[in-house]
């Protein structure tokens, strides 16, 4: 087990997290008498994160403050409920054995929920999430989905192997109707995966979809995911809880009070992920029962 890194505890009121898209947050006291009273008694919640999963929440260079989608979601959270947050940096793979021994109130960033999880913590489920396919600027409207690359190339990292299950799936459906299988290009890295479509040699590149939505917008006029928002492979990104935690409602009745007033999906719009939407917020529904 991976131990937890040396704590970065960053505490700052959630109102300066917030991004310019979200709603004025304030306290809401109907949501705040529901806060636990440990944590009301300390005015803080503190969150586990991995701090390196852009643009979900992440620490740009030379700063200690995190910021993306969660970043902001929580820190508008955070307001309403009337306390401040406090981060702790963590391994990704420290997160839910930091949960289960009370190392902080709930674990952020990047998270996923799974049935096998949820044997050991409880989720919010904030946003869909999974592979998408990046293009090249020119191929627009070409590429819509999986299907679309019969007889065709597409590059992805070595050893996503959820991801080659998917895309040999859909070679074999090519197959059957009397199409070409697809062509997969693994390499061991990202960027060198990456590389295989900006140098034409595939016309798909297949990766994390925050991580392309991320790039993209920092490359706006070379890459666009097929479809705006297709996704190959689904998952859910959530925030974990311990089991049966009080938090794991009030969390759930806050974002959907977010996502009914607007707020929501204006956090999202800010980093670019409104395609990530969700239509609920919901408790331990991971993609496998969606």
């Amino acid at each position: 087990m991976n131990k937890i890194k040396n704590t970065l505890n960053i505490t700052l009121l959630s109102a300066i997290l917030g991004m310019a898209g979200a709603a004025q947050a304030e306290v809401k006291p109907e949501l705040a008498a529901k806060v636990p009273e440990s944590i009301k008694a300390a005015g803080v919640l503190t969150v586990g994160s991995q701090q390196t999963f852009p643009p979900v929440e992440y620490r740009r260079d030379g700063e200690d403050m995190p910021v993306g989608v969660s970043a902001s979601l929580l820190a508008e959270i955070t307001e309403r409920l009337g306390l401040a947050l406090e981060y702790r940096q963590a391994d990704y793979s420290a997160l839910i054995p930091g949960l289960e021994a009370k190392r902080f109130d709930m674990a952020s960033g990047g998270i996923s929920d799974t049935e096998e999880r949820e044997q050991k913590v409880d989720f919010v489920n904030y946003m869909m999430s999974g592979a998408s396919i990046l293009l090249r600027q020119e191929d627009d409207g070409k590429y819509k989905t999986i299907m679309d690359f019969c007889d065709d190339s597409i590059s992805t990292m070595l050893g996503g192997r959820t991801i080659m299950t998917a895309v040999e799936a859909a070679s074999a459906d090519c197959v059957a109707a009397g199409k070409g299988e697809i062509t997969a290009e693994q390499l061991p890295g990202a960027p060198d995966s990456r590389m295989q479509l900006d140098l034409k040699r595939v016309n798909g590149y297949i990766g994390d979809f925050p991580a392309l939505v991320y790039m993209i917008s920092g490359d706006p006029d070379k890459y666009v995911i097929a479809d705006g928002n297709y996704l190959l492979v689904k998952y859910v990104t959530s925030w974990a809880f311990p089991k049966e935690s009080p938090l794991t409602p009030l969390f759930q009745e806050t974002v959907q009070g977010m996502l009914e007033d607007g707020s929501y999906l204006a956090i999202l719009e800010e980093w670019g992920m409104q395609g990530a939407a969700l239509p609920e917020i919901t408790i331990n529904l991971p993609a496998s029962k969606r």
